[in-house]
C-alpha cells in the first residue's frame, strides 16, 4: 500500500506561517508572487525554524539570479508553466532524496501557499486519487 498524502492550501505567507506554528508539514510549496510577502521570503522564514522541511518555490518570473538564490538556500525551484505531472515527479524526487530523514512516515503532509487555489486542488487530487498515475 502507498503513502497517504494530506494536502493543505493557504493563501498568504502569514497564513502559511500560522499553520506551520501548529502543524508539521513534510513539504511546503510556495508561489513566488503572493500578497504580503514573496514566496522566497516565506520559504526563507520557514527554513530558519523547519530545517527538515522540503521547500519548493514556483514562479512565472524565472531569472538566473533567483534560481541561484533558491539553490543556494537548498530550495527546489520550478518555473511556470509546468505540467502537474512534472510538479508531482519533482516532489517525489525531492522526497526520495530526503528519505534518510523524517519523510519516510506513512503519511506525507504538503502545504501549498499561493493566491490561486487551482494548484492546491489539482495537487491534492493527484497525490490522493489512486486512479491518477504518479
Amino acid at each position: 500500500m502507498g503513502k497517504v498524502t494530506s494536502v493543505t492550501v493557504c493563501f498568504s505567507g502569514p497564513e502559511a506561517l500560522s499553520m506551520l506554528a501548529t502543524q508539521r508539514f513534510d513539504v511546503v510549496i510556495s508561489d513566488f508572487n503572493m500578497p504580503g510577502m514573496s514566496g522566497l521570503e516565506l520559504l526563507n522564514k520557514i527554513r530558519q525554524d523547519h530545517r527538515e522541511t522540503i521547500l519548493v518555490l514556483i514562479t512565472a518570473y524565472g531569472a538566473d539570479t533567483l534560481e541561484e538564490e533558491v539553490h543556494r538556500l537548498g530550495i527546489g525551484y520550478i518555473t511556470k508553466p509546468f505540467g502537474l505531472s512534472l510538479l508531482v515527479q519533482f516532489i517525489h524526487d525531492l522526497i526520495r532524496g530526503e528519505e534518510k530523514g523524517d519523510v519516510t512516515e506513512s503519511a506525507l503532509r504538503i502545504l501549498i501557499s499561493e493566491e490561486n487555489t487551482d494548484l492546491g486542488i489539482l495537487t491534492g487530487k493527484v497525490f490522493t486519487d489512486p486512479g491518477v498515475p504518479k
